[in-house]
């Protein structure tokens, strides 16, 4: 349910529950108070709206039975069983019976009530007050509503009979009836306002002090905070746009902090693969100048020396340059349409005698179709297979004959390429992460074997321009195999 909706059905409850309410309480209210009443065949709307006529109509049935009984058995008002079940009758409609002969009074139903009035009712019968139905209205402290008969006994005595209703017993009940509709209209609505506050704090309130907690978290710069989408409103749908917000700052500051960490890490490392090139070119260049390479043999190898460590420092600054490059995009890529076994076997072939020359024996495979193409740019390809190949020779295990299979096989639309070593091995731990740039899973620098820890970043990011994956399979001591997948036939990019 959207927030609109929400809104509307709160001031709706608001509107309505009043009046429902206090309606359907104060006359069922007003029915169970006036219950005495209504036995007379009088509703609760009446005993509203006319109270007047409904204390009239209370009776009516007593009165007529009187008025017949004083026409045809006029005695039976001398009967003093028949009179006292006549005013239990009428005591259970809050009224009671007067009987009067020659001025006397023969019989009174409540003395004490009577005696309130006496004086009252017979200056208004006397004086025929306001009638209402044949009855007459008593007011005072302690109003009633009359009603009289003559009677005339066998004795030739005359006399009257009084039905006297307390009318104050209707307005009390009427008054104690409303109080009591309106007490439990007041608790009913309160609950509806209090399940209507709690549903509007849960569904609106609580969730946007929420938010702003998470506001104020990330203003302090606690990006851990997380802001859970409880409901799928307004509401919910901010809490979760929020939500991803965080989720993409937080992402973002990792990846800058992370990115700091591995220039940091890079800094250091390069910083230590120049230190050495630099040192021994230093010091071999210190040897001649003091005349300790006296002879030209040790001159031409003190300056091959120092041409060896320049091109180490020359190739380190070089594949920094490309990465950059790389990273930015700045590298065009010049796709071509080649033989796959032809091209891999050619780079084989390149490296062949130098790796022979490092006690390495290279050996080609290829389980495709002799005549399967790829698109890739063949430069940046080649690069690859340097930067895996190098990988191989830089990680053999010492005293060891070194061997690096390189091996074609086929993946559907693509084709799968295989450099396999029998080298050091990469642990678990270290595989997730050995294409991350910067990442060296030799973390120490007494191995010897220098870099920047971008060789495989690279990699990684030429072949997925070419649309492919990069994959590792590796044992501690057992070796490694690192595949990587290109594209058959054409593709659809230049540069």
């Amino acid at each position: 349910m959207n927030l609109q909706k929400k809104i509307f059905i709160a001031f709706l409850v608001m509107i309505l529950t009043p009046c429902t309410v206090v309606g359907s309480i104060g006359i069922f209210a007003m029915g169970i108070g006036l219950h005495g009443f209504r036995t007379g065949g009088i509703g609760t709307l009446a005993i509203i709206t006319q109270p007047v006529h409904a204390l009239t109509q209370l009776t009516q049935s007593e009165y007529n039975e009187l008025s017949t009984t004083v026409v045809r058995y006029p005695e039976r008002l001398e009967n003093q069983k028949w009179i006292d079940n006549m005013n239990d009758t009428l005591t259970t409609k809050f009224s009671y019976l007067v009987v009067e002969k020659n001025g006397d009074e023969l019989f009174v139903g409540d003395e004490a009530a009577f005696d309130k009035v006496r004086t009252s009712v017979h200056t208004a019968i006397a004086t025929k007050s306001a009638s209402f139905d044949g009855a007459v209205y008593v007011n005072g402290i302690d109003p009633v509503l009359v009603k009289h008969g003559n009677v005339y006994y066998p004795d030739g005595g005359e006399g009257c009979f009084l039905i006297i209703t307390e009318a104050s017993t209707l307005f009390y009940r009427m008054t104690r009836s409303f109080l009591i509709g309106v007490g439990i209209s007041v608790i009913i609505i309160g609950a509806v306002a209090a399940a209507l506050f709690n549903w509007l704090n849960d569904s609106i309130i609580r969730p946007l002090e929420n938010l702003r907690f998470a506001t104020r978290q990330i203003g302090e710069g606690n990006l851990k905070y997380s802001v859970k989408r409880e409901k799928n409103d307004e509401i919910g749908q901010l809490c979760n746009d929020f939500e991803e917000m965080r989720v993409h700052l937080k992402t973002q500051i990792d990846q800058r902090e992370q990115y700091e960490q591995d220039v940091r890490e890079m800094i250091s490392n390069v910083s230590h693969d120049l230190k050495t090139p630099l040192t021994a070119i230093k010091g071999y260049a210190e040897g001649m100048l003091d005349g300790v390479a006296d002879t030209k043999e040790k001159r031409d190898k003190y300056l091959k020396t120092i041409m060896v460590r320049a091109t180490d420092m020359t190739l380190l600054v070089d594949e920094l340059s490309y990465y950059a490059k790389l990273d930015n995009n700045k590298l065009p890529y010049n796709f071509e349409k080649v033989s796959a076994v032809n091209y891999f076997r050619d780079c084989v072939d390149e490296y062949a005698i130098e790796l022979e020359m490092k006690d390495f024996t290279v050996k080609f495979v290829s389980e495709i179709d002799p005549l399967t193409t790829v698109s890739i740019d063949c430069e940046q390809i080649r690069r690859v297979m340097n930067n895996l190949i190098g990988n191989a020779v830089k990680y053999r295990k010492e005293d060891v004959h070194g061997e690096i299979i390189v091996k074609l096989t086929d993946s559907r639309d693509s084709v799968r390429i295989s450099v396999i070593d029998n080298g050091i091995g990469i642990s678990k731990e270290a595989q997730p992460h050995i294409f991350e740039r910067f990442y060296r899973a030799d973390k120490s620098r007494t191995s010897g074997r220098a870099g920047t820890g971008i060789g495989l970043a690279i990699v990684d990011k030429i072949v997925k321009e070419h649309k492919g994956r990069v994959f590792v399979k590796s044992e501690l001591g057992q070796g490694t195999t690192i595949s990587f997948t290109v594209k058959k036939g054409a593709l659809n990019k230049n540069g």
